[in-house]
């Protein structure tokens, strides 16, 4: 949903009005409001796009809970304001749910981000909700979807069924450019938008995690297709039916992770797997605190088709915590073995007290060639973004 800049900063500041009056209201109330800012390093090989160096914004957020017996009620919302893309001025609902709990069966339904997977790279089995490629390109960051569920308990456990009434098309920004503006209009196989049904199975056996899942429904990420005679790229979108599969065994010097799909797309079968260890470092435990060095392989034989650009990739990455618990790193870099293309990004947060931090990621295309059709739409494409935060 976009929204005029004069909405956007009111909701900003009613977000957090809210919150403190929330506060008196509700069991659980946390706000958390930032300054941002982007830069791109280069001009945008896009004629129509004129956001060529620095941007600045706002955004809020507020999460709150309140329980009435055995009905508990959560929501998150959040909006954003940008000065230079009015793609980046609006607003969502993260959450806004009621669940019950009787005995081992639990019901819930409003609006909710779910995450599934196991992955530090590209989570493939994480199908639930649409990503917010405005917040962030590595599909970590989610909109809210709208369902109804229920769940079953076990001693070792848990198996549940979604109902998902509604699509939400993905909203592009104007930057990250991807070689021609983004069409407002959305093209749908077969005329058809469902958000689909899904159904899952978490399971625990000692030090093995795993869980299966099925998903049909409209496919969340779209193909970009060039319309004849048009200066634009239109969003195309599949219907996709998913069987999934993600583990975790953790041995005692290796985390073992896995994450396995296997469907039906535009009348053909697909196979697409993430496979990679964790590697713990205990040397430095006097600087750092779970430093972590991770190596993943992504595979998926739809090529172009691909909901990432993650199609014979190897990922090799490093997280850790300062000593002092005040700031963590994230470092990830990517090599396509069939073009030799390269992605890299880093980032990082630092907590300056118990009310403010501060973030700060860049990311960027070391190299791209033309056969490598999503990293090559975003090789000059390159930025880096900050924000500060007050939380309470």
């Amino acid at each position: 949903m976009r929204l005029l800049p004069n909405f956007s900063l009111g909701l900003l500041l009613a977000i957090s009005c809210t919150g403190v009056a929330a506060q008196s209201l509700l069991e659980r109330v946390n706000v958390d409001i930032a300054a941002t800012s982007r830069y791109y390093f280069e001009s945008t090989q896009t004629p129509q796009i004129n956001i060529d160096d620095l941007a600045y914004g706002a955004r809020g957020e507020v999460m709150a809970s309140q329980r009435f017996g055995v009905v508990k009620f959560d929501a998150k919302l959040f909006a954003n304001w940008d000065s230079a893309d009015d793609h980046r001025r609006y607003a969502d609902i993260r959450q806004a749910k009621l669940s019950a709990r009787w005995g081992n069966i639990r019901a819930a339904a409003g609006v909710d981000t779910f995450f599934w997977g196991v992955s530090e790279s590209i989570n493939l089995v994480n199908v639930i909700n649409q990503s917010d490629i405005r917040e962030s390109l590595d599909s970590k960051v989610k909109q809210g979807q709208t369902f109804a569920s229920l769940s079953y308990r076990l001693d070792a456990g848990e198996i549940g069924l979604y109902f998902l009434p509604t699509f939400s098309a993905r909203q592009f920004p104007l930057r990250p450019a991807y070689g021609l503006p983004i069409s407002d209009s959305n093209h749908y196989q077969d005329n058809e938008k469902n958000g689909g049904i899904a159904a899952r199975g978490l399971f625990y056996l000692d030090d093995f995690e795993f869980a299966v899942g099925y998903f049909n429904g409209t496919r969340r990420d779209p193909l970009l297709i060039r319309q004849p005679q048009a200066g634009e790229l239109t969003p195309f979108y599949l219907q996709t039916e998913n069987l999934l599969f993600d583990a975790v065994y953790l041995s005692d010097s290796l985390t073992y992770k896995w994450e396995f799909k296997t469907g039906r797309e535009l009348d053909s079968g697909f196979v697409a797997s993430n496979i990679g260890i964790e590697y713990p470092i205990y040397a430095l435990e006097e600087t750092l605190q779970e430093l972590v060095v991770i190596a993943e392989y992504v595979f998926d034989d739809r090529g172009d088709r691909a909901e990432s650009h993650g199609q014979n990739d190897l990922f090799l990455g490093t997280k850790f915590e300062f000593a002092e618990n005040s700031g963590q790193i994230r470092l990830l870099y990517s090599y396509d073995m069939d073009n030799g293309s390269q992605y890299a990004e880093a980032s990082c947060q630092y907590r300056l007290n118990d009310y403010l931090r501060i973030k700060a990621k860049i990311m960027g295309v070391l190299s791209a060639t033309a056969d490598a059709k999503r990293l090559y739409a975003l090789k000059n494409e390159e930025f880096a973004k900050f924000s500060f935060h007050y939380a309470f």
